[in-house]
């Protein structure tokens, strides 16, 4: 069975479960879809470990300044502006550091093939990237960091049908 076939067929199922996650994690989608899902770094490892037991990969992440109103030393906001937080006391703004990007072959293998194992390394090896590229302080302009990348925040791609919307 191939990773979309599996998806659809379980889409009832995945949605429900997901959109509980969603809640559990604190987990904030952008849209109405599954693309760009803001995520706190501390419930991070967690929610990926239940999205995996769901058979869901991550494809991509891209980043996002959490503007916390009582926490003025983060130098906060970052980036260009974005939605005000569901679940926390500020709002998010997007940064324009380069995404990281799972490799093209294996997200076509998991496509072709709907492989568990894989889809769980994947997601692993996903997270290790996520830590390992805010190991560095992300520029904030040419010539300013963001100090100790305190505010920066993941938002995880989950690798869904392009017509999944949320219902919230």
């Amino acid at each position: 069975m191939i990773y979309f076939d599996f998806l659809e067929l379980n889409k009832n199922e995945i949605t429900e479960k997901l959109e509980i996650l969603l809640q559990k994690y604190k987990v904030q989608p952008v849209g109405n879809g599954y693309i760009d899902c803001i995520i706190m770094k501390e419930n991070l490892e967690e929610f990926v470990e239940e999205l995996t037991t769901l058979g869901i990969v991550i494809s991509d992440v891209t980043w996002w300044c959490y503007v916390n109103p009582d926490d003025i030393d983060t130098g906060c906001p970052h980036g260009m502006g974005g939605p005000r937080s569901k679940h926390y006391k500020g709002w998010f703004s997007e940064l324009q550091n380069k995404m990281y990007e799972v490799e093209e072959e294996i997200i076509n293998t998991i496509l072709e093939s709907y492989n568990k194992g894989l889809i769980k390394l994947t997601n692993i090896s996903t997270i290790d990237g996520i830590n390992n590229l805010l190991r560095e302080p992300f520029r904030y302009t040419p010539k300013e960091y963001i100090k100790g990348n305190k505010c920066v925040m993941p938002a995880l791609w989950l690798l869904v049908p392009d017509d999944w919307r949320r219902q919230f």
